[in-house]
């Protein structure tokens, strides 16, 4: 079957072996076994040779922009949205198949963002062709490729430091969008319909930011730690619909896990009837935990 894991650092919060086991139970895979390990940017290439045995792999920071790096210089398959963010989040590596690079993550934070709308019966998206991208790492890319799908021509980008912008730049202009880099301090929630933030839990104070009385518009952030929550709790206390990186990760690990159960010995039919019972499962695991 070969050994599945997570791989980033830090990595101790990683709900993903919860996530994982409990939708390899739900269809039937009981050998199936799936880690956490601790990894920087700098060792992933010498376990990648070392462990062969690791045939699904989901990546987190910092090794999203070395996996699109390494899948180049070994000629690896990337999707088309890792090509386009220059990040990947999920490597395949099939006995005796072609190695493959995946990112789930855009899939994550679409879904995420339009199951949010259809659950509040939206008949119109609450924004325009511009949305504000909190952010610029190797997250940021996917972000703005959702937005792109999501219809957004225009975004602003929100940075804490403007010459690690770059990365986000090349994204936006790989995708016909036009972007204008500001200051994050400067960020005031509301200006826009659509706000995708990309930053760590506990990187916006909720006591500090300029609020108004009243806010409209959907905020999606992709931290789901506890201490995103004050953010969480101001923003949706003054309106805003808000939907936080729980929701993320239960749908970029629902594509993922489609994956693996194919890796760990279901047809690729059968794995893809599964899609709703892996979708409950770590459903049930995100609602109790």
């Amino acid at each position: 079957m070969g050994e599945f894991a997570v791989l980033g650092s830090p990595i101790a919060h990683s709900l993903s072996p919860q996530l994982h086991s409990a939708a390899a139970a739900a269809v039937g895979l009981t050998d199936f076994r799936y880690g956490r390990i601790e990894m920087a940017e700098a060792g992933l290439e010498g376990f990648l040779d070392a462990r062969p045995s690791f045939v699904g792999l989901s990546l987190t920071m910092p090794l999203k922009r070395r996996l699109v790096d390494l899948a180049g210089e070994h000629e690896w398959q990337v999707d088309p949205d890792a090509l386009s963010t220059g990040g990947g989040n999920t490597l395949l590596r099939p006995p005796g198949g072609p190695v493959e690079v995946l990112n789930t993550d855009v899939t994550g934070i679409v879904e995420a963002i339009t199951e949010s709308l259809r659950a509040r019966s939206f008949a119109a998206v609450p924004w325009s062709d511009e949305a504000d991208i909190l952010g610029a790492g190797a997250t940021a890319g996917s972000a703005l490729v959702a937005a792109a799908r999501l219809g957004v021509s225009h975004v602003r980008l929100f940075v804490r430091d403007r010459t690690r912008a770059g990365g986000a730049r090349s994204v936006v202009e790989s995708l016909g969008l036009t972007a204008t880099v500001c200051d994050l301090p400067d960020w005031v929630p509301g200006e826009r319909g659509l706000t995708l933030s990309t930053l760590p839990a506990g990187a916006l104070d909720a006591r500090r930011l300029p609020y108004r009385a009243s806010l409209e518009g959907l905020f999606f952030d992709a931290a789901y730690a506890a201490s995103a929550a004050p953010v969480h709790r101001a923003l949706a206390d003054r309106g805003a619909i808000v939907v936080d990186g729980g929701r993320m990760l239960l749908h970029q690990a629902v594509e993922q896990h489609v994956r693996f159960a194919r890796l760990a010995g279901l047809r690729a039919a059968d794995a893809e009837h599964a899609r709703p019972c892996i979708r409950d499962a770590m459903d049930a695991v995100l609602r109790n935990r």
